[in-house]
């Protein structure tokens, strides 16, 4: 039984709970941000000094400020399916001061939770989110960072769905080299490793989807800023939404 008509559906019928913003944006971004529990303290720290060295960095700033009518955004944390906050936004980006307080805000957030990594959940939510956004002919976009290697397929419907919307989805996979177990002394596999055929080519096949659609690897945690920034500039100088003849070769799309 074919379930993305479904999940449709149920994301379209749960677009009544948020309050719909009026200004008129040219893209509406969730950042939907993993804390789940494969990620420690200090690796959390790392991320969201990214976040805030990403909204600081000039080149992001004079990308918003060329954006014309601003960029309305919102950071949203996931763990668990019932672990899902919405942290900061929506804030509506414009300059230099308003993106680093944004970036600041999200620094000092304290983690909101450490549970079991639902990442079908998180993109739901965030699709619910965007759907009842109210930014008119915005383009509507999702951008998920996560170090999760694979989910039994459960994300590639919503995804699906999101993408039928008229959303796209965007990816910044965390490529930790960390060991998770050994055989006679010997490294058996790493996060990076697990799963068929990787982590990028898991976001590829499961997550990544939309119109000029893309993913960018980070290394490791310290590298997550940088991986955010190059990701948020293309984000931000995208061609204007819903392209169609972008979305068969939306998947192809990969920077490392």
């Amino acid at each position: 039984m074919r379930r993305t008509p479904l999940i449709f559906a149920a994301l379209a019928a749960a677009c009544f709970s948020l309050p719909r913003p009026a200004a008129a944006v040219e893209l509406a971004l969730v950042l939907l941000n993993d804390v789940s529990k494969s990620m420690d303290a200090g690796e959390f720290e790392m991320v969201k000094l990214g976040y805030r060295t990403a909204f600081s960095d000039p080149d992001v700033v004079a990308a918003l400020e060329a954006s014309g009518r601003g960029v309305a955004v919102s950071y949203v944390e996931f763990s668990s399916k019932e672990e899902i906050e919405l942290v900061k936004g929506w804030d509506v980006l414009s300059d230099a001061a308003s993106a680093r307080a944004f970036g600041d805000a999200v620094a000092l957030a304290p983690r909101t939770s450490a549970g079991d990594t639902a990442l079908s959940a998180g993109l739901a939510e965030a699709t619910r989110m965007l759907l009842n956004s109210g930014f008119g002919d915005a383009r509507l976009v999702i951008d998920v960072a996560s170090d999760l290697a694979h989910d039994g397929g459960r994300s590639a419907a919503v995804r699906d769905a999101a993408v039928a919307a008229g959303i796209t989805i965007n990816a910044l996979p965390i490529i930790d080299q960390r060991p998770l177990g050994t055989i006679d002394g010997r490294l058996a596999y790493t996060t990076a490793e697990w799963g068929t055929g990787g982590i990028a080519n898991f976001y590829l096949a499961n997550v990544v989807g939309g119109p000029g659609a893309f993913l960018v690897e980070a290394r490791d945690h310290a590298s997550f800023g940088d991986a955010l920034k190059r990701k948020l500039l293309r984000e931000l100088i995208a061609t204007p939404r819903h392209p169609k003849d972008l979305q068969s070769a939306a998947l192809n799309q990969r920077t490392p």
